[in-house]
């Protein structure tokens, strides 16, 4: 029988209480971690790039320890659009930016301009560009090993290296993707600063963040500079292995330990591997790995793992998680971006009763294209849960958020449904650790995304893998992906 339910917005854990909003809590409460030992109170940067676009960031970092106001319009709205509160040690954050000139590498103009001059092929500037940044990265990790290094780009090297999407924090949830376009016959190799510079600079054990130079002086197409202050910051203090926020747990006496997988091609498209994301707790810790190369048939074009290849990538990444952790999870939720198969069903199940976890939830997540309608000219809630079967639900993520009295998006949401292949616990409270798992997103402080955790890491661990060669080292942390 067809029914709908609201699920309330789910609060988060901070340091002195809980909170639905990211921002807030932060302000109020002070971040998860705020009472431990191994914080980062202080977090040495290193920033490379352009002498001019260095100084346009070093003055907005110092600029952001102070209060930034919110944006202000005809119709505020505060919730949405809150007051910064400044980085530094007396609120919020508790935290502040450190570094001195030895920290500040710059690469000179003439050098991004002989490039661009002499290089007419797009995949050789990228490279090139990047080896520039890679050298000073190997500097400032070998002898002043700082917490996490910017890398400032300036908008006219954007325009140089312009390929697909080399911009951070683009948010295109709203807008389909079939992630299996077929383009057998197209030579198409794809091309990415972000990803690239991202993937050569794991081998030097530091996370990374690019940014524009030109979010000190925001233009009107940009975030607000509270929002972008909030999300920098935040990213900042994760990467720095902090933890500003958790999921709050139900039942103390019981781990829970959430994982998804998803499924990347080459850059080249000739073949699809798949990627585990960081299979986490309810703080975020967890770890990453790579699966093994699939293959598809005529038939079905939709990857699937064997039975072995389940089994193999599960037990790795339950090892890796205990190695990390300490502790095997009572329950174990894994989320995946297709349908399973019955050969990922037994192999999946059997690993994780290698580890002794009994209780196991196997979550297909997609987007649908049934929509639901609301009386209004908001669309529905988000939390609007409809339950099409005992085994299938739609589930509205994305939606009127009743915190920021708006919907913030720009298109019509779609719901995305929920298919439970296997599963220990009930529907309700599966819909329930999704909707939690949308704001586990430490790279974007509005809590109304998409999709879950799970998936969106799964996804940008597959974007950063590809263009790691098989002797290159690749990091565990979701940090180096982000």
């Amino acid at each position: 029988m067809i029914s709908t339910k609201f699920i309330d917005e789910p609060s988060l854990q901070f340091g002195k209480d809980q909170h639905i909003c990211p921002r807030q809590g932060i302000y109020s409460f002070n971040p998860y971690d705020i009472d431990l030992s191994t914080r980062p109170d202080k977090i040495k940067i290193g920033i490379i790039g352009k002498s001019d676009s260095v100084e346009q960031i070093l003055e907005w970092i110092e600029d952001c320890q102070s209060h930034i106001e919110g944006k202000t319009s005809k119709n505020p709205h505060p919730n949405l659009f809150m007051n910064f509160c400044g980085f530094n040690k007396e609120l919020g954050f508790k935290s502040e930016i450190i570094y001195d000139d030895s920290y500040i590498r710059n690469i000179n103009n003439s050098d991004f301009l002989d490039i661009i001059k002499n290089c007419k092929s797009l995949a050789e500037r990228i490279k090139l560009i990047a080896e520039l940044y890679l050298t000073e990265i190997k500097y400032l990790a070998n002898n002043r090993k700082p917490d996490v290094i910017l890398c400032v780009l300036s908008d006219n090297f954007l325009t140089s290296i312009k390929g697909d999407d080399n911009v951070e924090n683009v948010d295109d949830e709203d807008i389909e993707k079939d992630p299996y376009e077929d383009k057998e016959e197209s030579s198409y190799l794809e091309q990415n600063f972000r990803r690239y510079l991202k993937a050569k600079a794991m081998r030097y054990k530091i996370p990374i963040q690019l940014m524009r130079d030109k979010i000190s002086k925001p233009n009107s197409s940009m975030q607000d500079p509270a929002t972008i202050a909030w999300n920098f910051f935040t990213a900042i203090y994760y990467k720095a292995s902090g933890t500003p926020w958790a999921l709050i747990r139900k039942d103390f006496s019981e781990t829970t330990c959430y994982a998804g997988v998803s499924f990347f091609q080459s850059r080249d498209r000739k073949s699809i591997q798949t990627s585990i994301a960081q299979i986490f707790n309810e703080l975020g810790n967890g770890v990453i790995l790579r699966g093994e190369e699939v293959r598809t048939n005529k038939r079905d074009r939709v990857p699937h793992l064997s039975e072995e290849q389940a089994f193999q990538l599960l037990s790795l990444s339950l090892k890796e998680y205990y190695d990390t952790v300490k502790i095997f999870p009572k329950r174990l939720v894994l989320h995946k971006t297709s349908n399973f198969s019955p050969d990922e069903i037994y192999g999946f199940k059997q690993a994780a009763k290698k580890s002794n976890i009994y209780q196991i939830d196997l979550v297909t997540i997609q987007p649908s294209p049934i929509r639901l309608y609301r009386t209004g000219q908001y669309p529905p809630l988000r939390g609007t849960q409809m339950r099409l079967a005992e085994d299938r639900h739609l589930l509205y993520t994305r939606g009127s958020v009743p915190h920021y009295e708006t919907y913030t998006g720009m298109y019509i949401p779609s719901p995305i449904e929920v298919r439970l292949f296997e599963y220990d616990e009930s529907p309700d409270l599966i819909c329930e650790e999704i909707i939690g798992l949308t704001k586990m997103n430490w790279n974007n402080t509005q809590f109304d995304r998409k999709f879950p955790i799970t998936i969106e890491c799964a996804r940008n661990v597959g974007d950063i893998l590809k263009y790691l060669e098989p002797e290159d080292p690749m990091e565990l942390k979701y940090s180096f992906y982000m």
